[in-house]
């Protein structure tokens, strides 16, 4: 195996390992890890990056990671000029660098002055929910974006909540085909065979099993700014190390491990590393313009949209499947087969717990109670709208009649008066917000003593300060999750190596980038190039990560869609068998 940098960039690297290790060693304390939320909402017909501020994290911090003025959050967040605390969730200016990117539907033509009048009488039709994405709506009722233009006049990607999209006439069904690509006989050279179901057969190009890989991962290492920090001014000012380096190198030290043990006589990995933040423009085009860039059989990174974005599109030109390792938005696998993405999103998390609970109430009927959203938070509100829709429609897949769907109640006066003492009942609380939470829980703990009650909702509800983790373990809470956060231990020898290089417990972006290249360059090895356009047919359950690929249609990319089930159980928090 060979890292193919140059002499100067593999100095930096070294100088930023020693750098990291030394500020640890001499803070005595790890790295708090700061990432970039993907949580895009648009207000008011304005986009926002809501950001949620962990413990101990300063406004000043915000504004750095997201290179936004402290006045641009006091002006958008008025509220924070008395104070902020940990779970508080705040508006911040999302800003697309790259405007070229605009999707495809954005260039059907509309008239601002004249509405069409739909006639929903011969046409299925959908209308959207807050908070619903049309990437969303593809793949709820596998269709392409091709088929919407088509069939919606004056179509526009940009939807709203209340928007009708017709589907298709109700006098027809759409049939989907399977297409088959054949094999082609070259002397000398092997091609596996595919057989591509929904995938479009002239996007496809079919490549040779090699024993040798040139790949590309691209991290923002910032060796630029790094390698000049005074390390006694951050250890007096007790400011931690910058979070994308060490992220980057936590991920980049699993990737290689996992390299390292894939390699064979029949298999080598060329890895050539770049460092390139998503604000770097410059940097992008020189990659992506390089003469050696069609070279490449595989890309991993960028870690943010608007730069995948870029360079997605530009690998597309060359066949090339490039994948992004921690984004959640999934506009970005849109018209790119070749792209695809592994941390799933906030609704393939919510569809994983609604499955979660109907296939638990099969076997023990239950009492499930929606907790209505909390005063008018805009994004649980839409969290809720789209549980109680994914988890109606699925309950009637499975026999059910409309009673046994779940109930919408409101606080704790609605689920005392709803609760059933006949069989189980389950709470489903979407809510962020820590107050509520807690107060919530509380009363619910309270209520719940010799009742068969359960509470479910997000995973940081087990991580606030104020709510009790014994009420937790009391409603047997459980949450899904996209990692196995409670299998570290299965990594004791590679946590052994992780030490010696750098002297402390590795964070998780280690274990995502040994997972990562685990799954995608063992396949690779495996079963040739060509396993990347059937992404959907390779479930895997790696130590950290579960891979379970969907692919709404034949133009889009490839989206993982698994997630873990955890639950607290006699005090102690538990991975469920479900899958």
């Amino acid at each position: 195996m060979g890292i193919k940098v140059n002499k100067l960039v593999t100095m930096q690297f070294k100088n930023l390992f020693i750098l990291i290790f030394i500020t640890l060693f001499i803070s005595s304390s790890y790295l708090v890890a700061q990432t970039k939320s993907t949580n895009i909402q648009t207000i008011n017909g304005k986009s926002y990056v809501i950001h949620t501020i962990e413990k101990g994290q300063s406004l000043y911090s915000i504004s750095k990671l997201y290179n936004v003025s402290l006045d641009e959050i006091y002006n958008l967040n008025p509220e924070t000029k008395q104070g902020t605390k940990a779970g508080q969730e705040i508006k911040l200016p999302f800003v697309i660098e790259n405007k070229q990117n605009v999707n495809v539907l954005n260039t059907q033509v509309s008239n601002s002055n004249h509405t069409d009048v739909i006639d929903t009488s011969f046409y299925n039709y959908h209308k959207v929910l807050k908070g619903e994405t049309l990437y969303s709506i593809l793949r709820k009722y596998n269709k392409t974006e091709k088929e919407l233009v088509a069939i919606n006049p004056n179509f526009n990607s940009s939807i709203k909540e209340g928007q009708i999209i017709l589907l298709d006439k109700k006098s027809k069904k759409t049939i989907v085909k399977s297409t088959v690509v054949s094999t082609v006989n070259i002397t000398s050279t092997t091609i596996n065979t595919v057989n591509l179901n929904n995938v479009s057969s002239s996007q496809i190009k079919n490549k040779e099993i090699k024993n040798n890989y040139n790949i590309a991962l691209i991290l923002p290492f910032k060796f630029n700014s790094t390698l000049g920090l005074d390390l006694n001014e951050m250890v007096k000012n007790k400011t931690s190390f910058p979070v994308l380096p060490s992220l980057s190198t936590d991920f980049y030290i699993g990737f290689k491990r996992a390299i390292d043990s894939l390699t064979a006589n029949n298999f080598e990995i060329n890895l050539e590393l770049f460092d390139i933040d998503e604000k770097d423009s410059s940097e992008i085009q020189n990659f992506i313009n390089s003469s050696n860039f069609k070279n490449y059989d595989m890309i991993f990174g960028p870690l943010h949209s608007n730069s995948f974005k870029t360079i997605s599109l530009k690998a597309k030109e060359f066949y090339i499947p490039i994948v992004s390792p921690l984004a959640q938005q999934n506009k970005i696998l849109y018209n790119n087969i070749y792209a695809s993405k592994t941390n799933p999103t906030h609704y393939a998390l919510l569809e994983s717990l609604a499955d979660y609970i109907i296939d638990s109430i099969k076997v023990n009927p239950a009492n499930v109670m929606l907790i209505a959203p909390f005063e008018k938070d805009a994004k649980e509100i839409a969290y809720c709208k789209y549980f109680k829709q994914y988890y109606s429609d699925k309950l009637k897949n499975t026999g059910k009649t409309i009673k046994d769907s779940l109930t919408n109640v409101r606080g704790i006066a609605g689920a005392k008066q709803y609760y059933k003492s006949d069989m189980k009942n389950i709470f489903v609380s979407l809510s962020t917000n820590q107050v509520f939470l807690t107060d919530f829980t509380t009363q619910l703990a309270i209520f719940a003593d010799k009742k068969d009650i359960s509470l479910c909702g997000w995973q940081n509800t087990s991580e606030m300060e104020n709510v009790d983790q014994e009420y937790l373990n009391q409603l047997n809470y459980f949450f899904p999750h996209q990692y196995n956060i409670t299998n570290t231990n299965a990594y004791a020898n590679l946590v052994d190596y992780y030490r010696t290089l750098q002297n402390v417990n590795p964070t998780e972006n280690f274990y995502i980038g040994f997972d990562l290249a685990m799954f995608y360059l063992k396949n690779l090895k495996e079963k040739g190039p060509n396993f990347i356009y059937e992404l959907n047919n390779y479930n895997s359950d790696q130590n950290y990560t579960r891979y379970k690929f969907s692919h709404p249609d034949a133009q889009t990319g490839f989206d993982n869609t698994g997630v873990f089930i955890f639950k607290y159980n006699n005090y102690q928090l538990i991975k469920t068998g479900w899958k």
